[in-house]
Formats: C-alpha cells, structure tokens, sequence
C-alpha cells in the first residue's frame, strides 16, 4: 500500500499490522472525502488525528498541506507538503501541491519548478500542464504557457478547467474570439460551473456584444451568486450601458461580499499583502477617521494596534511588499482592509463638472494635438470637488497596495458612487466630439506617499505605460497648498503611441521595452503640471508617466489622483486586466 512499506513479520504481528493498517486506511480515506467535499474542519480532524500518532503517509501530509492553503496558512502548508515529498520522492500530487502554494505565497518561480517536477514524474498529469500554464501566465511567458494549456486539453480533452484555463490566457494573449470558443467548450462540458459563464460574461463584454454579456454574466450568478468579480462583472457591463442605479448595485455587492470574512479568506492577497507605506498610510487615516468620527475610541485604539504591529515587523524597505505572518493576520483580521467607513457622495442636481468651461476651446486643443491631449483647469464645480475629496479622504476603500508604495481602489473596493459616475457621464455629454460614443470603461483612484520627495526614497510614481482604452481623464483632487514645487507634480506624456502590434503586458508592464520605443521613435515631451482640480484629456495610446512629485507630509496632504477611461484602444481588442495611471 502506497506510503507504507513492507516487513517480514511473524504470521500473528502481520495480522496485527494489517488491522492497523485497515484502520488507518479507513481514516485516511474519511478524511479524503471529507476534504473532497469542501467539509474542511471535519477533515482537518482526521488529518490531525493520523498526523499526531505519529504516522507518516504522503497522501495525508499532502491534502493536509492543501487544506492549510485553503485556510491560508501558508508557511505550514508548504512544510506539509515538503514532508509528503520526503515520505514519497515520486509522489508528482505532492509536486503539484507545493507548486499550488508557493504560487499563492507569490514564489512564482519555485511554483513552476515543482509543477515541473510533477510533470517529470508522471507526464500524463493533465491539470498540472494546465497549472503549469497559469504559472507561466503570470511570470509573462504566454506563448509558452499556451503550449502547455493545449498539451492539457490533448491529456484530457474532456477537462473544463483546461479549456477555461485556455480561454483566459487566450484573452491576455488577444485572441478573444478564439478565447469564446474555449470557454464555450468549458461550458459545454460543464454546464453548471459558474467560473465559465462569468469568463465568457467578460470575453463578450470585450467584444462589444453587451447584452450576451449581461445574460452569461447573469448566468454566473444564478449558479454562483457570492463572487465578488462576477458582480463587478456585471457592473461594469450596466456601466457601458449607462444604467448607473443599477450598477451601483453590483459594484456595491462586490465590495460587501470581498469584505465578507470567511474562513480560508487569509489566502487571498488583499488580506495578506502589506508594505510599510500602507500601513502607515492606514495609521493616518485612522488618526484623520479619529479626529472627525463620533466613534473615535474606535480608531483611537487602531491606531495603538497598527503603530505596534509597524514596530514589529522588519521592513525591507518603505514601499516592498511582504506577508503579513499568521499572527499579525490574526490581530488584523477585522480591520485589514476592510470597509470600515464609507460616506456618500451622491449625484448633484446643479451638475458635477464646471458649468463655465469652454468646452469648444478645450475640444479644439484637443484635436490640435497631432495624438489629441490637453487639460482643463477648474474641472469640478467646488461642490462636486469638496464631495469627492471628502469621500476619498475617509472612505476605507484603498486596498491595493503597489510595489512603488502607492496605493489604489477600484469600483470593487467601493470607490462606486453615484457622483463619479455622474463626473464621466457628464465628460460624455460635454464633449461629444472627443469622447464620441465610447462608453465608460473603468474608473480608479490612487493615492501616493509624500516620503518619495525624501532622497534615495524607493517611493515613487507609476512607471511609464498606455492604457487599454480610446481617452483617458486623469484628475487631481489635493489642495494645491500641499504641492511644494509648482514645476512638478503632474504628469509626462509621450508623443509616442504604443505600436498597434504590442499586447496588453508590453504596453502597460514593460518598461524596458517601451523605454528603447521611446528613444527609437524621438517623439516630443509633455509635461503637464500638477493643479488642484486640474484634468489632463489624452489619447490612451499615449506613453506616459507620473512626473516626479513634492508634496507635504500629513494624510491630507498625499496626492490623489482620479482616473476614468471611455471606450477601447483603437483597432485592437486584448488585454483586459486593469491598466494603471497617474
């Protein structure tokens, strides 16, 4: 029997040794079906039990290792799983599983070793070719990582997982209508896997043909309705087709559910990523909530929590990221990145953009510019600006935390609210010319560190980049008071388009690639400066970047910056992850 190994024994202790054996067997495979069945805690019992008799099988310490990923303990379930590799150094599962972990620990590279090795030991293993393939995905090899999802669907053609794996490489990759047929396949061999309808929900909403989009993305629900992407999915598809209530519904379900706890959710990033920017970020904005809210005993006391917690911890430096350990976890748990606070910032019946713009002169600046770029001062009227910076201050909702020390929110986070969407609507309306008939796309807000100013700080700016869509807005929101060089601030734009051939990846991540574009191409530098309420209006096609920044120290004082995207790069459709800008 697998793990156990074989002795000559007298006739009588053979016979005892196999009732043990019957009876181990028996709880191994308890556990087995519980853990199969989603019943964790049940399962990690028998676990537990057969582990602390101190029995050694590969299976046990294997799927054990497993469900501690699942509960997002991490550290131990890669130590359970190098423990079922020492029991059985051919036991490619355990191969597989290691590879699982160290892909959610970020160890992306150890990852691809050991789903490697699994596939060495057993060349067969379908699903660990398609694992493979997701890891490549993300260390940015898509051709390879094409190469191993089709070596998956040859294995087992009969997989959804390995024809759904497929569909979402072959959308970074821009093949969305190749990406459809895939994710079809996945559904049609799984009709009932929610997975599949929500991808095809976004390949078709990509594609253009919204209400298909809607139905599928509805589909995903009805089968599944307590995923949080699939809501947003789902509001973003109301965005495009400008229902804004109802959106705001889904955008808002996808916050709520993301800040729902359960158990195994310690394994998601959100919960587990930290650097030392945010959570001295978080320790200011707990002052700032303190300072203002009726329940300041509450944030009074977070503040205590985070400043010991800070102390601590040994920082590599002020902006990389780490894993918080299982302890601070723990501490964490409830405040972590939760939507503590968050305020309203409804819709304004006197209108939210300027009423005295000259919308003419802005336009024809616009289309003045060989690629199309300007900006516009004054953008917000003071109310709409005042409301909006009100609710960027002391809403809880900046959960991405980025390697150069900024952070973001999205409108999964809860940045959705019925006055955004009333500035981009507006956008539309007032310059029809400009914005055509692009629909919304996605809006996101980012929040920087004024320690960047300090010299050799690793703080910085977003790197240089285009974005996945027709126009971007960029607008700024913090006083100009905080600015302390007038020169600088703002942002760079490249006379410079991303070549229509580049993917999603090249364009928006790599900075070498677009650096040598754009010493090659000698395009003509833009540097916009920074101004409170100041709106930059550009061809999203554009390289561009955030300039170098000095701003006050002090929570109120950290530059903010908006961002709305209408419509879709011009003649190509790929790359639908978030891009970035400043």
């Amino acid at each position: 029997m697998k793990g156990f190994g074989e002795r000559h024994q007298t006739p009588k202790k053979k016979a005892n040794d196999n009732d043990q054996k019957t009876s181990d067997e028996k709880i191994i495979n308890t556990a087995l079906k519980l853990h199969s069945k989603g019943n964790f805690l049940e399962a990690k019992k028998y676990y537990e039990s057969f582990i602390n008799q101190g029995l050694k099988d590969e299976r046990i310490f294997s799927n054990y290792g497993i469900l501690l990923k699942d509960l997002g303990k991490l550290q131990e379930a890669e130590l359970f799983t190098q423990k079922a590799i020492k029991v059985n150094p051919n036991f490619a599962m355990a191969y597989y599983n290691l590879g699982s972990i160290q892909k959610a620990r970020r160890n992306l590279k150890g990852a691809e070793i050991s789903i490697r090795k699994a596939i060495k030991i057993n060349p067969n293993f379908a699903i660990a070719y398609s694992n493979l393939g997701n890891i490549l995905k993300d260390l940015g090899k898509l051709q390879e990582a094409e190469i191993f999802h089709l070596k998956a669907i040859e294995l087992n053609p009969n997989h959804p997982l390995a024809h759904l794996n497929l569909g979402y490489l072959l959308i970074e990759l821009g093949k969305l209508k190749e990406a459809e047929i895939s994710t079809r396949k996945a559904i049609e061999l799984n009709p009932n896997f929610a997975g599949s309808h929500a991808n095809l929900g976004v390949i078709l909403r990509e594609l253009g043909k919204l209400q298909d989009a809607e139905i599928s993305t509805r589909k995903a629900i009805e089968l599944n309705p307590n995923t949080p992407r699939v809501n947003e999915t789902l509001g973003l598809i109301l965005l495009e087709k400008k229902e804004y209530d109802l959106c705001l519904k889904y955008f808002s379900k996808s916050a709520v559910l993301l800040n729902h706890r359960e158990e195994k959710e310690t394994n998601k990033k959100r919960f587990s990523i930290i650097s030392k920017a945010k959570i001295e970020h978080d320790i200011e904005q707990f002052e700032y909530l303190a300072s203002k809210s009726d329940d300041s005993k509450k944030y009074i006391n977070l503040v205590k929590q985070y400043k010991k917690i800070a102390s601590e911890i040994n920082w590599p430096s002020d902006s990389g990221l780490i894993n918080l350990n299982n302890t601070h976890q723990n501490l964490l748990k409830d405040s972590y990145n939760r939507l503590l606070n968050i305020i309203k910032a409804p819709r304004l019946k006197e209108g939210a953009i300027n009423k005295s713009l000259d919308t003419k002169q802005i336009t024809d600046d616009y289309f003045n510019h060989e690629f199309g770029l300007t900006y516009i001062d004054n953008f917000l009227s003071t109310k709409a600006l005042n409301s909006l910076r009100n609710f960027l201050y002391e809403s809880t909702i900046w959960f991405d935390v980025k390697k150069d020390g900024y952070l973001g929110t999205y409108l999964i986070n809860g940045l959705a609210n019925p006055l955004i969407f009333q500035i981009a609507d507006e956008l539309r309306k007032k310059f029809p010319k400009i914005f055509k008939s692009y629909s919304i796309n996605q809006i996101w807000a980012y929040k920087y560190d004024s320690r960047a100013k300090n010299k050799d700080s690793s703080l910085k700016g977003i790197n240089v980049h285009a974005d996945y869509a027709a126009v971007n807005v960029n607008f700024w929101i913090t006083p100009k008071e905080a600015n302390l060089n007038p020169k600088s601030g703002g942002l760079i734009v490249y006379d410079v388009e991303a070549p229509e051939d580049w993917d999603f990846n090249t364009y928006n991540n790599n900075e070498k690639r677009i650096r040598e574009e754009l010493k090659k191409s000698k395009g003509k530098t833009k540097v916009i400066k920074y101004n409170e309420n100041r709106a930059v209006v550009f061809n999203s096609n554009l390289f561009h970047e955030t300039d170098s920044y000095e701003f006050k120290e002090g929570y109120k004082n950290r530059r903010i910056n908006v961002t709305i995207l209408f419509g879709r790069r011009e003649g190509s459709r790929e790359g639908i992850a978030l891009s970035k800008s400043m």
